[in-house]
């Protein structure tokens, strides 16, 4: 959904890319973001079911390897908090008009209250989504020979249930992750709110430390307590009512204020464990970190490359016009601050269905069906912290 359009998109393609970097199973690759102590084996001397030929006829014990799921970077909001076309209306600052008529009244002449100061507003919207489909086969009878009772055989169906749920929760998570990193690349193409802490750090006490000597243990202590108390520095800039750290669309002053229980940081969860390791033990807090809603994030695209992005996103220009950027492959990316409106997302039409029973084939298909959309605005507050 590289441009903002009414089409419902399938991304399936896109979503498979995303998942195999974030599963690991390949490296960090280009992604456009803007269009969104017993050795197992697999096989035993014994006989098999016919249906799936990998599990055999009952013998011994079974465990179903399946466990719930809850996805991580929950920006989602709801259906009604979202809307399938959503419409923000801000409002610009305008200058004050002149002198002021009180002190300096003239005789017979009149004092006009009636002189008409129109708003000065700026309208945005956000439209477009995203197809996700998934099914699974249930069979009535054709595998009943490789478990020991119909309990069994319903634990075995329920655990189907529970793996096609834990695919949803990791995709959504995926895409949430995916909306995040088309952030960071928006902010990074439109070079604003970039906060490069290792260039700040090395200015402000002259030592010359990098992405790798920043970590040996005379540097790393004193390092993260300066970047804590910068972070906090910059959530207090937040919440003032500026133009700081938002992209201004042309003829449209709006300024913003975010207030802590309104901002979102995210921070590279090994940071966190450092800050709450190094700094916060050697400290009179407890907490570990004084400001507001932090999460540790342990990849932002790919697990294999942890600390990099590396998409094609969605920007916004001057004018306002939502088009697709120049892509942008950023490395040690620490974190990400933002308003809760900056990032978003939304699923709606979820639906679970079940085909009829195939009389034939005694099996029937359970089929989810979802839509996605995602939401990114730049007119909000967002800061970029590079390690850098």
């Amino acid at each position: 959904m590289a441009v903002n359009n009414m089409q419902i998109t399938d991304i399936y393609q896109l979503l498979n890319s995303i998942h195999t970097q974030a599963t690991g199973r390949s490296a960090i690759a280009p992604t456009n973001t803007g269009e969104f102590v017993s050795m197992a084996t697999t096989t035993l001397a014994a006989g098999t079911e016919p249906v799936y030929n990998a599990l055999m006829d009952t013998i011994g014990r079974t465990i179903f390897s399946v466990r719930p799921y809850d996805s991580k970077f929950d920006i989602t909001r709801s259906t009604e908090e979202f809307g399938a076309i959503r419409r923000k209306i801000s409002y610009a600052d305008k200058p004050l008009q002149g002198a002021s008529d009180t002190f300096a009244p003239v005789d017979g002449a009149t004092v006009d209250p009636w002189t008409i100061n129109k708003a000065d507003v700026l309208e945005m919207r956000y439209y477009g989504s995203a197809v996700y489909r998934d099914s699974t086969t249930i069979f009535e009878d054709q595998i009943k020979t490789a478990f020991e009772s119909p309990a069994q055989l319903g634990e075995f169906v329920s655990g189907q249930m529970t793996h096609m749920s834990n695919k949803w929760e990791q995709w959504r998570e995926e895409q949430n992750r995916a909306t995040v990193a088309n952030f960071i690349g928006a902010k990074n193409a439109a070079s604003n709110g970039i906060i490069h802490l290792l260039t700040e750090y090395n200015t402000l006490t002259g030592l010359s430390l990098t992405a790798q000597t920043v970590y040996q243990p005379d540097n790393l202590a004193d390092f993260f307590r300066w970047v804590r108390a910068r972070i906090n520095t910059l959530s207090r800039e937040m919440s003032e009512r500026t133009g700081l750290y938002q992209v201004q669309v042309a003829g449209k002053l709006i300024n913003r204020h975010t207030p802590a229980a309104d901002q979102r940081i995210y921070l590279r969860a090994d940071a966190l464990d450092i800050i709450d390791a190094m700094v916060n033990t050697t400290t009179y807090h407890d907490e570990p970190l004084s400001y507001a809603d932090v999460r540790g994030v342990t990849y932002w695209q790919s697990i294999q490359n942890p600390d990099q992005i590396d998409v094609t996103p969605s920007v916004i220009n001057a004018s306002g016009v939502v088009s697709t950027g120049a892509a942008q492959s950023i490395s040690n990316i620490f974190g990400v601050m933002f308003d809760k409106d900056a990032i978003a997302s939304n699923v709606y039409m979820y639906r679970i269905a079940n085909t009829h029973l195939n009389p034939k084939g005694l099996y029937y298909n359970t089929w989810l069906n979802a839509r996605f959309q995602y939401l990114n605005d730049l007119t909000e507050k967002g800061i970029i912290l590079l390690l850098d």
